[in-house]
C-alpha cells in the first residue's frame, strides 16, 4: 500500500508540474532579443493587432503579441506571440511557416540576397509562446531564442 501511495504521489507531482509554464512578458523578451541578436536593419515596434495582421496570424489564437520589424530593405524581424492555449500556439506556428514561405517568394525577385535569411528563419514554440526571428545571423539567434523560451 505504501508503494502505491508513493507512486501515486510521484505521478501527481509530475502531472501538476506539466501544467506549469513560465510566464514570459512578450514585450520585454522581444526587446531583449533585439539587443542580443545581430540585425542589420533599423526596427520599429508594432503592436499586437498589427503584428497579427503583418504576419497573417489569426487574432482569435492570440492572447498577446509584439513585433519589431525592419524598414523593408531587409527581411529582418523579431516577433513573439502568446497563444490562448497550446493548440493555438501550434496553429500560430503553422501560420508563420506560411508567412515565411510567402516572404521567400516575394524576396526572391525583390532582394534575392535576403532569401538565405528567410530560408534559415527561426520559428520556435514552447508551451503557449511562439517566436519568429529573421536575422543577419540565424545560427546565433537560435541560441538566444531558445534561451528566451526555456529560461
Amino acid at each position: 500500500m505504501k508503494k502505491y501511495i508513493v507512486g501515486l504521489s510521484a505521478a501527481l507531482l509530475l502531472l501538476s508540474g506539466c501544467g506549469n509554464q513560465t510566464e514570459i512578458d512578450t514585450a520585454t523578451a522581444v526587446e531583449q532579443m533585439s539587443k542580443d541578436i545581430t540585425f542589420t536593419d533599423q526596427f520599429a515596434s508594432i503592436d499586437s493587432e498589427n503584428a497579427n495582421r503583418v504576419y497573417g496570424v489569426d487574432e482569435d489564437l492570440v492572447e498577446d503579441s509584439i513585433a519589431m520589424v525592419g524598414s523593408g530593405a531587409t527581411a529582418e524581424s523579431i516577433a513573439m506571440w502568446k497563444a490562448v492555449d497550446a493548440k493555438s500556439a501550434q496553429e500560430i506556428e503553422k501560420q508563420l511557416e506560411v508567412f515565411v514561405d510567402g516572404y521567400i517568394e516575394g524576396y526572391s525577385d525583390y532582394k534575392p540576397e535576403e532569401v538565405p535569411k528567410l530560408e534559415s528563419a527561426i520559428i520556435e514554440r514552447k508551451d503557449v509562446y511562439v517566436v519568429l526571428c529573421i536575422s543577419a545571423d540565424n545560427d546565433s539567434a537560435k541560441t538566444v531564442v531558445s534561451e528566451t523560451l526555456n529560461g
